[in-house]
């Protein structure tokens, strides 16, 4: 009796499954995966500091260096207020712009920092000095009465402006107004750094009064930025948020800063202090400040100046990959498990394209697939329905250490074998990429209406598809699996 009604019910099935089904196909994908291969890909990669302590500092010596970085997707522009307002109300924007219609047109984005306080000379590092006093924010300020420091105990002979002078903040305020005039919300911009406190704008003053900025002062320059720039992502070092902080003062700045939406930077991994005191967290000094952070906005990655890497002896070795004696570590294996804990979308050398790619050239591949999000098919269950509807479940892998903030497109063909017959196009708009997490597994599931029938032989053919660049999204497979700008996952018979 028992046997009977198991026939009966295998046969009710698989009537089922052939009265809906045209075919059931499913195909594993991780014989064909690419760990190697480097991936450029939107919104995600390298960034060279194009302007930084100044004017001149980091140009970029052979533009073959730049055009051959694999991966580069923005130029970071750091430089003193006063370069760009000179005179009250009077903007020189000739430093961004130059770079603007230069780079823009091929390609790269611009990111900004524009700093009050620089602890290098004039006229590089700031445009002017008084006295033998060196002045990043405007010397027009100061003479206007806004009060601050001539001559700070500690570091260089710079103005260091009182963070909550009234006069200060009211020509501060003027200036990002103009600023976000002109480049709030421009396609091009990919953040802007609050960078009105501190040294370099990173919110500490160890080179100039080391009287660390209040809570209520932090709030109020995050608050100026909030004011001006409505569609731009805000960024804030973690020095800004941390800087002989208590920790319920860290806490406090932290919620403040993700409950407006600001995220964050760290600047800077292996520098000397902190190869020799937060070597556990690989010179990381503030982890749990990213552990939530990069579920819902990007995070950029700063390297300490490369050069002062290599003179303090953190970096031998092509590839960083030679041993440092003083800690038995290699200067990639610190960088690389800092991206693993900050876990950042955006990572910056802070040197000379040349040089660091002369240097790095494998490091570089390695790094730029694993910052952000890096994208693999595991696996793929095709159906093809009677009514024209193509079912199928794809598995996807997160390799990367970070998810993507933008939904990506999941755009297929079915190729026939016989190339007259033309492709059956479709396009998922939703591929549910931006809940792909770092290190998990999704399954997605996909129905697409097919405009004809499909006969005989075909392969499925798919992409992921950026509408906002106009781009593809590489995926972790081979290069073999390409069909054009697509890749084959399975044949199909129909």
């Amino acid at each position: 009796m028992n046997k009977l009604i198991f026939i009966l019910l295998a046969g009710i099935l698989s009537s089922c499954g052939t009265k809906n089904n045209f075919v059931q196909q499913k195909t594993d994908l991780t014989d064909k995966w690419d760990t190697i291969r480097p991936l450029a890909n939107p919104d995600k990669g390298w960034y060279h500091h194009m302007l930084d302590n100044g004017v001149h500092k980091y140009l970029i010596q052979d533009e073959k260096d730049l055009s051959s970085f694999t991966g580069m997707d923005h130029l970071y522009l750091r430089l003193a207020w006063a370069f760009l307002e000179p005179e009250e109300g009077k903007f020189d924007w000739s430093y961004i712009d130059n770079i603007v219609e230069k780079y823009v047109p091929l390609g790269y984005k611009i990111s900004f920092r524009i700093s009050c306080k620089e602890t290098g000379v004039a006229p590089d590092a700031v445009p002017k000095e008084v006295n033998g006093i060196r002045y990043a924010t405007p010397y027009w300020v100061s003479q206007a009465g806004a009060k601050g420091s001539e001559r700070p105990e500690f570091g260089s002979a710079s103005w260091t402006p009182d963070w909550d002078d009234p006069v200060y903040l009211e020509k501060l305020d003027n200036f990002h107004r103009a600023f976000a005039e002109k480049y709030d919300g421009k396609s091009w911009v990919r953040y802007v750094d609050v960078g009105s406190i501190g040294e370099w704008g990173e919110g500490h003053t160890y080179f100039s009064t080391r009287i660390p900025p209040s809570v209520e002062e932090i709030k109020t320059h995050m608050n100026l930025h909030l004011k001006h720039y409505k569609n731009t992502q805000l960024i804030v070092a973690d020095d800004l948020l941390a800087y002989e902080k208590s920790k319920e003062d860290q806490q406090e700045l932290l919620n403040y800063a993700l409950e407006n939406g600001f995220s964050l930077r760290d600047d800077s991994p292996m520098v000397q202090g902190y190869m020799e005191n937060d070597l556990e967290t690989w010179t990381v000094r503030h982890p749990e400040f990213f552990a939530e952070v990069y579920k819902t906005r990007p995070i950029v990655f700063e390297l300490e100046h490369y050069g002062k890497v290599k003179s303090n002896g953190y970096w031998p070795g092509k590839n960083g990959a030679g041993m440092i004696p003083e800690y038995q570590l290699t200067g990639a294996d610190i960088f690389r498990n800092a991206v693993k804990i900050m876990r950042p979308t955006y990572v910056g050398f802070h040197g000379y394209l040349g040089e660091w790619l002369s240097d790095n050239p494998d490091f570089t591949k390695e790094i730029l697939n694993i910052c952000g999000y890096w994208y693999f098919p595991k696996s793929v269950n095709s159906t093809l329905y009677k009514d024209g509807r193509l079912s199928f479940e794809m598995e996807w892998l997160n390799k990367g250490v970070a998810p993507a903030y933008s939904v990506y497109q999941l755009r297929g063909k079915l190729m026939p074998a016989d190339s007259s017959a033309g492709s059956i196009d479709f396009i998922i708009e939703n591929s549910g990429n931006k809940n792909w997490m770092p290190g998990q597994i999704f399954n997605e599931k996909y129905t697409a209406i097919l405009n004809r029938k499909p006969e005989g032989d075909y392969q499925l053919v798919i992409q992921l598809f950026d509408k906002k660049s106009g781009k593809p999204v590489e995926i972790g497979l081979s290069e073999n699996s390409k069909d054009n700008e697509f890749f084959i996952l399975q044949k199909l018979k129909f």
